[in-house]
């Protein structure tokens, strides 16, 4: 298991509250990419979503579309058991009976070749190790004339200053934050041409990319939150009960301090799509 599954696996059912809903209205645009490029969506049509997380698109997928199968993959065992617990909870007996989770790499799926219709994924192909190998294998298990569509995150540096904020409390306690091994992953592509180029690489034909951006506005408590209960959670463990106390509250007087607008988060995106050459 990659370290990156593991971290998955602690951070699953905080991913589902905290993260998850901030990209949704992102993700779940991917099926707009879907219906856009003419993808068939009938009876006996198999979708495989690539890294699905806690489930949203592979849920979305299913509700949208009543014939349709899906085949929810992921690297986290962790994140397929949150999946598989809000689906029980929120989809139809029905419904649910036409999603199954698999345990998965995108690298290297367990799925015989031209195995599935559509090929979907949100927010994944930056955190994978080898973003080639992965498009090579997704295009090996779409049939002839098959889709992929996904986004992903584009390159950026744009400061946010609830992020600056909570940094800066950091400093001011004197923390010394714990060493994290370097990230696996391949990162966020440069440009939606990069990423568009990668595809052609990888045999897919009609391979495009576009730019957009996703946006969420936070609340003070909202970030606060999301940072104490899921984007921090390895410095959270590091500290004793008194020191994340003090954390808390010198943050939430710094993030008191700044103008609502500071709050409106915005990040850019690329949409991807790519056909299976017959």
């Amino acid at each position: 298991m990659s370290e990156m599954s593991e971290r998955y696996d602690r951070l699953a059912s905080c991913y589902a509250t905290q993260w998850g809903p901030v990209h949704a209205p992102a993700s779940l645009r991917v099926l707009d990419v879907v219906t856009a490029r003419g993808a068939v969506t009938g009876a006996g049509t198999v979708f495989l979503d690539v890294g699905t997380g806690t489930g949203a698109l592979a849920f979305e997928a299913v509700r949208r579309w009543p014939s349709v199968r899906v085949i929810g993959a992921d690297s986290s065992a962790g994140m397929l058991d949150e999946a598989e617990r809000i689906g029980g909870a929120t989809l139809s007996p029905a419904d649910a009976s036409r999603v199954r989770w698999v345990h998965a790499e995108a690298g290297c799926l367990p799925l015989d070749d031209s195995a599935v219709d559509v090929a979907v994924s949100s927010f994944v192909l930056q955190l994978v190790p080898d973003r080639p190998a992965a498009l090579r294998e997704i295009r090996r298990v779409l049939r002839p004339g098959g889709l992929l569509a996904g986004v992903t995150w584009l390159a950026d540096d744009t400061p946010f200053p609830p992020a600056d904020a909570f940094d800066d409390a950091v400093v001011e306690l004197a923390i010394d934050e714990p060493e994290e091994a370097d990230d696996d992953r391949a990162g966020d592509p440069v440009s939606p041409a990069a990423i568009a180029a990668q595809l052609r690489r990888a045999g897919f034909r009609m391979a495009g990319a576009a730019e957009d951006v996703a946006v969420h506005h936070w609340t003070r408590d909202g970030y606060l939150a999301f940072k104490l209960g899921f984007e921090e959670l390895s410095l959270l463990s590091s500290l004793t009960s008194a020191q994340r106390s003090r954390l808390e509250r010198l943050a939430r007087g710094r993030l008191a301090a700044l103008p609502p607008g500071d709050f409106d988060w915005s990040a850019r995106t690329v949409y991807f799509w790519g056909v299976r050459p017959d």
